[in-house]
């Protein structure tokens, strides 16, 4: 359990100290080590975190999952404005945060209003080098694609920041956060970036048979809507919120 203290000592070891170091390697985005896996399949998962912020280390990651509720959905790259239930049966609480202190000293996951699991975070007690891989590992369980619709997969994109200062959402820049995230939803976490290539992504495929009349079938792309983004991107320990300030 958490002491009344930890708060403050997770937020004092946010800031410490930085390790420097040479040959950053600034164009590996952070992702998730499996990015594709066959339907109802249980699989162990990492984030892996690419590299600092330039020569600064990554004290932190907040990751989050599309909820599904008010999501963007396309299908081949065309709105569809039905439910995720019309493409994936059983969508909602199937990541889990696998225990680890390989880098970090504290963690949890992240859930919705009905209990969810929708994202996690790791942080504090050491700093990932700027130059090294980082390795947060997670589970996901089985997602079922609706047998009866047209889907050949369904891509889940995964937002993910590596924070490497503690600071307000004003003070975001790309030598206190890497922002693995959507460009476009007019959130404070939007990534700078002329072109959407921010979020990892998690895409199921599928293994059953396609009805027949739906001939190649469609590809189903699913995006976290700026609410949801804006709820449960922060990380927040015994209450309190530790990041952004």
């Amino acid at each position: 359990m958490y002491t009344n203290g930890k708060p403050k000592l997770f937020a004092l070891s946010f800031i410490a100290a930085m390790i420097a170091g040479i040959g950053s390697n600034a164009i590996a985005h952070t992702r998730l080590e499996t990015a594709s896996i066959p339907e109802n399949t249980r699989a162990t998962n990492h984030v892996i975190i690419g590299h600092g912020c330039g020569d600064r280390g990554v004290i932190g990651t907040t990751v989050v999952f599309p909820d599904g509720v008010d999501s963007t959905i396309t299908k081949d790259g065309q709105p569809h404005d039905g439910p995720l239930t019309d493409f994936v049966q059983n969508w909602g609480n199937l990541v889990q945060k696998n225990y680890s202190r390989a880098i970090y000293t504290f963690e949890a996951e992240k859930t919705d209003a009905v209990g969810n699991v929708v994202g996690f975070w790791a942080g504090g007690g050491n700093t990932l080098p700027h130059d090294l891989n980082g390795y947060i590992p997670f589970r996901v369980s089985g997602v079922i694609i609706e047998p009866t619709s047209c889907a050949t997969s369904v891509m889940f994109y995964v937002s993910i920041a590596d924070i490497c200062e503690v600071t307000p959402t004003s003070g975001f820049t790309a030598d206190t956060v890497n922002l693995w995230t959507h460009n476009g939803l007019g959130t404070p976490y939007d990534r700078v970036s002329e072109t959407d290539d921010g979020p990892a992504s998690l895409t199921i495929t599928r293994t059953s048979a396609l009805p027949a009349s739906c001939g190649a079938g469609v590809a189903v792309e699913v995006k976290p809507s700026a609410a949801q983004i804006n709820r449960d991107m922060p990380i927040k320990l015994d209450g309190s919120q530790i990041w952004p300030q």
